[in-house]
């Protein structure tokens, strides 16, 4: 009779631990989570790591991911620069759980917001190069004041031409889709 009471009990262990365990998450289910640390298209370099902690609805609507985490990092950037917009392309690489348990994740962004940084001080600063400049040469040269004007322009369109980086701060919200099937995460041997 022990024997039987033994077998039971092993029995709703095993089917308790495998409720437990996370689900398997399918290709193309969108995820959600919170940056840990601002990404600047002016500072960021291939390779640098990142992650996400996932917020909810979790995939599945398994709670088994609640505290879990994405890892990723730094495909791609590109700095801002004299009509050049900046870029930058993350890459996903792992999934892990609160209790260890990992995966490899594959997936793209779907959305997140970037904070510009803001590009007034160069078009001021390239305005007035430009008029201290523009002034100088219509006064020694063509003899007139308007060459402060002109040289104004001049230096705003071309201070205004360069894009300037942008930052993604700690704690923003990123919502990224699944590439690829992740298996379940289990436990690194």
């Amino acid at each position: 009779m022990n024997v039987r009471i033994l077998a039971g009990a092993l029995a709703i262990a095993a089917t308790t631990a495998a409720a437990l365990a996370a689900e398997a998450i399918p290709a193309g289910t969108p995820l959600n989570g919170r940056l840990s640390a601002s990404l600047d298209t002016g500072k960021a370099n291939v390779g640098d790591g990142f992650s996400l902690a996932l917020t909810r609805p979790f995939p599945n609507d398994d709670v088994t991911y609640s505290g879990a985490f994405v890892r990723g990092h730094v495909a791609r950037v590109i700095r801002g620069g004299q009509g050049r917009k900046p870029e930058i392309d993350l890459a996903f690489d792992s999934i892990t759980l609160a209790n260890g348990d990992s995966a490899p994740l594959s997936g793209h962004v779907l959305d997140v917001t970037p904070k510009k940084k803001t590009a007034i001080p160069t078009q001021a600063a390239g305005a007035g190069v430009g008029m201290i400049v523009g002034n100088v040469i219509g006064k020694s040269i063509f003899h007139t004041d308007i060459g402060g004007l002109a040289g104004a322009a001049g230096g705003f369109t071309y201070a205004n031409n360069r894009k300037p980086d942008f930052v993604v701060p700690a704690d923003s919200l990123v919502e990224l889709q699944t590439d690829a099937e992740v298996p379940r995460p289990q436990a690194r041997r």
